[in-house]
């Protein structure tokens, strides 16, 4: 029991710890189901970022799930990206090989810019974040937009697409509510 209420106590002011070290000014502490509940407006994308911040701490500041949202997103684009390069050396058709080219040059612009979202949410220096979400969006959608129906990684590249809104959603939502702007 004593090891069980040690375990408990340990575990809690790690998850204060990490916290603390990612807040700025006036970004609330929430769970992660309330912050999911502000960021997300459709069932999918509420759905999407439960899944996202499954592993996060359930109380947090908001920055913090901004971040984590951010990392699952960049590993998402390291996946989908490793299996483009899979799917362009087995010869695939000139179009769809072009496609998927063009493709990982567009993840390539998403993990630039998600990358500098998570370092804006570390420093709450906001400046240029929204437009950094805007255009890891519109990178990932805009690959999308080039693959045809049953084409392979459709799928993944529409689950990244969902990531990377979410990831924006809760960004906003912690831009919306920090006084450090820092424009």
């Amino acid at each position: 029991m004593e090891r069980t209420m040690t375990i408990v106590v340990l575990t809690t002011t790690l998850a204060a710890l990490f916290a603390a070290s990612n807040a700025c000014d006036n970004i609330p502490s929430l769970t992660w189901n309330m912050t999911c509940s502000m960021a997300c407006k459709t069932p999918q994308l509420f759905d999407v970022c439960k899944e996202t911040l499954k592993d996060a701490p359930y109380i947090s500041a908001m920055t913090v799930y901004a971040s984590v949202a951010a990392k699952r997103a960049t590993k998402a684009y390291d996946d989908t990206v490793y299996k483009m390069a899979d799917i362009v050396a087995t010869g695939v058709p000139g179009e769809e090989r072009d496609a998927y080219l063009s493709c990982t040059n567009r993840y390539a612009t998403a993990r630039i810019q998600m990358e500098a979202a998570m370092t804006d949410m570390d420093a709450c220096n906001f400046a240029r974040t929204t437009q950094e979400y805007d255009e890891a969006v519109v990178a990932v959608k805009t690959c999308g937009e080039k693959l045809k129906a049953g084409w392979p990684l459709v799928a993944a590249i529409a689950a990244d697409l969902n990531v990377t809104t979410v990831a924006a959603n809760l960004g906003a939502l912690v831009i919306s509510r920090s006084s450090s702007k820092k424009l």
